[in-house]
């Protein structure tokens, strides 16, 4: 083979080792524009909406958490408000309120307010704006967030006035899993852990035989 034929052949080589370099390059970028305007809380409302079964639960810590299950047509809000346990079961155009304290049930007739209560909120916030994208640590773990302005929804602890429109909401997702929620206020924020499964076991809509009707 002649040094021409070599020379050739390297060249070739080279060019094409570049464009496998510029393929490469352009598809993570793309992959990574992708990601970065992909809305993960519309994704997840979504799902929500089309599959009417979750299970969702917001924490602030062990005394604060409530967890909103549905199933289609029922659903069960499970409520730990400064260690007070109480329950809402919705079924039958009816709501069932539990107090774990006095083991009585009282029914509200005709009421189904809290059936779709979550995904109301989500809906309106989700239509309001399109959200600010961005990364943030939280126990030295990366994740994306989306923020929504003026969204105070998810504050838990509200013992204190707080002025809406000075108020943002952010989302924090693993890969498409909603793992925090951060109020952030004027001079303090709020953080809460968030765990959502859409796997619902039927037995939570059923009142406990040990609880008598108040």
């Amino acid at each position: 083979m002649d040094k021409k034929h070599k020379l050739f052949i390297t060249s070739i080589c080279i060019i094409v080792a570049i464009i496998i370099v510029v393929l490469i390059v352009y598809i993570v970028t793309k992959n990574q524009e992708e990601i970065a305007s992909k809305n993960r809380l519309a994704n997840m409302y979504e799902r929500m909406i089309q599959n009417e079964t979750y299970s969702i639960t917001f924490q602030l810590n062990d005394n604060n958490k409530y967890t909103v299950s549905r199933k289609g047509d029922v659903a069960n809000i499970d409520t730990y408000n400064d260690g007070k346990h109480t329950t809402d079961i919705i079924k039958d155009g009816n709501t069932y309120l539990l107090m774990y304290n006095t083991k009585k049930y009282y029914t509200y007739q005709n009421n189904v307010t809290e059936l779709g209560k979550l995904t109301n909120q989500l809906n309106e916030i989700i239509q309001s704006q399109e959200p600010e994208k961005g990364q943030e640590k939280i126990d030295g773990r990366n994740y994306r967030y989306e923020e929504y302005k003026g969204v105070s929804d998810f504050l838990m602890n509200t013992d204190e006035e707080i002025s809406e429109e000075n108020t943002n909401t952010r989302f924090y997702f693993d890969g498409d899993d909603l793992e925090y929620i951060k109020t952030i206020m004027e001079n303090k924020s709020e953080l809460i852990r968030v765990d959502v499964s859409y796997d619902v076991n039927d037995n939570i809509f059923e009142i406990p035989s040990e609880f008598q009707e108040g």
